[in-house]
């Protein structure tokens, strides 16, 4: 895990249209660069209060308080995801099908609700103050519950992942990565295992009654 996150770090500065210098030097306080806090949506260099969905998952970095919109920022997503999968030069144009890569060797041929839902925390902890990834999955220096935020994610796109919005972003991350025309969105959710209990939980959320909640 430290070793993908590393090399993730390496590529950050073309995601995320930002100096690499931001992501590859330990040191250096993200914190304070305006660019990285609009991203989280933290409105103070001094306060960082860290949302549960910030402007970063949205298209066009807009924060919307209904989560309509929530991981429309498909495209980013979908470059982090793509470099995890076939390797940072397959940013580069590489078609990143070489015999070592990661999607081969997990045999992953399209996205799932648990991929996207990572990736989203990925996103959110690179640009973080957070320099390695712990194993409690609490961020040591921003304080940001990773673990709750992935299972949280993951909640919200089984629930909706045969909802329109939720079909598209799926199918453009699909093409993105796997140049895949057509998908089948339905296959991600079912190819996860989920218990009758959790199907009962995930049931009683509904996304709509946290659109006051961040």
């Amino acid at each position: 895990r430290a070793n993908e996150i590393k090399k993730l770090c390496g590529v950050a500065g073309d995601i995320f249209d930002l100096p690499l210098r931001y992501f590859t030097n330990i040191n250096f306080e993200r914190a304070a660069i305006p660019e990285i806090r609009q991203l989280l949506g933290v409105t103070s260099a001094t306060d960082l209060a860290y949302k549960i969905f910030p402007p970063v998952l949205f298209p066009g970095l807009k924060d919307d308080k209904s989560l309509k919109t929530v991981f429309g920022n498909w495209e980013l997503l979908a470059r982090i995801l793509k470099a995890s999968l076939h390797g940072i030069t397959s940013l580069q144009g590489s078609s990143g099908s070489g015999t070592h890569t990661n999607s081969l060797k997990w045999s992953v041929q399209q996205v799932t609700p648990g991929s996207i839902a990572w990736v989203a925390v990925i996103a959110i902890f690179l640009m973080s103050p957070d320099t390695e990834f712990l194993s409690t999955g609490i961020g040591k220096k921003s304080n940001i519950n990773y673990k709750n935020l992935f299972f949280h994610y993951k909640k919200i796109l089984v629930i909706k992942w045969t909802m329109k919005c939720i079909v598209a972003i799926v199918a453009n991350i699909n093409q993105y990565i796997f140049k895949a025309a057509k998908v089948l969105a339905l296959k991600g959710a079912e190819q996860e295992d989920f218990t009758d209990a959790i199907d009962r939980a995930l049931a009683a959320l509904d996304m709509d009654s946290d659109s006051g909640n961040e």
